[in-house]
C-alpha cells in the first residue's frame, strides 16, 4: 500500500476569531506512477494504492480504461452494488463510531461490526440488501424506510428523533442542539453531482497534476459529498434554512444516503463515458463525494492518468473546510479546536489529519 500522506489543518486565531486557514497536504499524486503502463497492469495496481475507498478507485480505473479502449459492452456487472456497500460501510463508520465519540455518546462497536460484515457479504452477492434494510428499519429508523423517506421538514425530523430514541436519532438531536451557522445561499458552493459526461465537459483540458491537487469549478473551490447528491431534497433544504448548520447537513445527508442505497432508490454510483477514441472518464459517488478518474491510452499504454478525489475538493485552500472556519468567533482555543474537529469530521478526509491552532 502506498503512503497515503496526511493533512495539516492550520487554523489562524487571534484570540477572538479565526482569520485564516493554512492547509497543507503531503498526499502523493499517485496517478503519475501509472503512466507508461499497460491498462491491465494499471487495473491491478490502482486498488492497492488506496487504503480508503479502494473498491471505488479500482472500479473507476477499470471503467475508465474500458471506455478508453472503446469496449462495446463494459464489464461492470456487480460494480455498482459493491461500490454502494463500500460507501455504506464508510458512512456507518462515521455515524456509529466517530461522531458518537465526538458528541460524547456511546459508540456502537458491536452493531457496526455486524453491519460491516453484512455489507461485505451483500457486495459479494451472498445475501440480498433487503436483509440489511430490515435491520436498519428496526435499529435506526424505528419505522418503515418508505415512511421515513417522506420526511420533508425539520419539524418532521424532530418529531421522529424524539419518538424513535434510536442512537442515530440521539446523535442528530445532540448535534442540532449545538451547531448553528449562517444559512445564506452565498455561503454555499456545492459541486453538482456530475455524470461522467458532465465531469468531462466541466474539467476538459485540465487533467494535470495541479488540477488534481487543487481542483476548482468555474474558478472557485466547491464542496462535494452526500449533501451534494441530495441538495434538492425538501428535507435537507428545510433543515439548512432553519439551522444553518453545515455539520448537521452533512451528517443528515450521510444518513439519507444510507437509507436511499439500502432501499434501492439511490442514483447509480458509477458512471462512465468515452469522449474520444483512446480516452475514458469514470465518476464514482463515494461516501465522501465525487471521485473522478480520467485516462488517455495510446499504443496500448497509459499516456496520461488523472485522479481527482473528494478530499482535494473539500480541503482546497479556499474550500469547504476553510469556508466553515474563517470568521468563526471563539474566545477559547479549545472551542476553536472543537469546531475545527467538527468541520473536518463532517467533511471526512480520506487521509489522517492534524489540527493546529496558530496564534495570529
Amino acid at each position: 500500500m502506498a503512503d497515503a500522506g496526511k493533512l495539516t489543518l492550520g487554523v489562524v486565531w487571534d484570540g477572538n476569531s479565526v482569520s485564516a486557514t493554512e492547509i497543507r497536504s503531503s498526499r502523493p499524486m499517485v496517478a503519475q506512477v501509472l503512466q507508461g503502463k499497460p491498462p491491465t497492469q494499471v487495473a491491478q495496481i490502482v486498488p492497492m494504492l488506496f487504503s480508503v475507498c479502494g473498491r471505488a478507485h479500482g472500479s473507476a480505473a477499470n471503467a475508465a480504461m474500458q471506455a478508453a479502449r472503446q469496449a462495446t459492452e463494459l464489464e461492470l456487472a456487480g460494480e455498482g452494488r459493491a461500490i454502494a456497500c463500500e460507501a455504506m460501510q464508510e458512512h456507518l463508520w462515521r455515524v456509529m463510531l466517530d461522531w458518537p465519540r465526538l458528541a460524547g455518546l456511546p459508540q456502537q462497536e458491536q452493531k457496526f461490526a455486524g453491519w460491516y460484515a453484512m455489507l461485505r457479504r451483500i457486495a459479494a452477492g451472498e445475501i440480498a440488501m433487503s436483509a440489511f434494510l430490515r435491520e436498519l428499519e428496526r435499529d435506526w429508523l424505528r419505522m418503515p424506510a418508505p415512511e421515513w423517506r417522506e420526511f420533508d421538514s425539520l419539524h418532521a425530523l424532530q418529531a421522529w428523533w424524539h419518538k424513535a430514541d434510536s442512537p442515530v436519532a440521539q446523535l442528530l438531536e445532540k448535534l442540532a442542539g449545538k451547531e448553528h451557522g449562517r444559512p445564506t445561499q452565498s455561503d454555499l458552493r456545492l459541486l453538482p453531482a456530475w455524470s461522467a459526461a458532465d465531469a468531462y465537459q466541466s474539467c476538459a483540458g485540465r487533467w494535470g497534476v495541479h488540477f488534481s491537487a487543487c481542483p476548482d469549478w468555474q474558478g472557485v473551490a466547491a464542496e462535494t459529498g452526500a449533501w451534494t447528491y441530495y441538495a434538492d431534497r425538501p428535507l435537507l433544504h428545510d433543515v439548512w434554512e432553519r439551522t444553518g448548520s453545515k455539520a448537521l447537513m452533512r451528517l443528515m445527508a450521510r444518513i439519507v444516503d444510507v437509507v436511499e442505497m439500502a432501499s434501492g432508490n439511490a442514483a447509480p454510483r458509477l458512471d462512465v463515458a468515452s469522449p474520444a477514441a483512446g480516452e475514458g472518464i469514470a465518476v464514482v459517488r463515494t461516501a465522501r463525494g465525487l471521485l473522478i478518474h480520467h485516462v488517455r491510452i495510446a499504443a496500448e499504454k497509459v499516456a496520461d492518468y488523472a485522479i481527482v478525489a473528494p478530499t482535494e475538493w473539500n480541503f482546497h485552500p479556499a474550500g469547504a473546510f476553510a469556508q466553515d472556519i474563517i470568521g468563526l468567533q471563539a474566545g477559547d482555543e479549545d472551542e476553536v479546536k472543537r469546531r475545527a474537529q467538527i468541520a473536518a469530521l463532517s467533511l471526512d478526509p480520506c487521509v489522517a489529519y492534524d489540527i493546529e491552532v496558530r496564534h495570529a
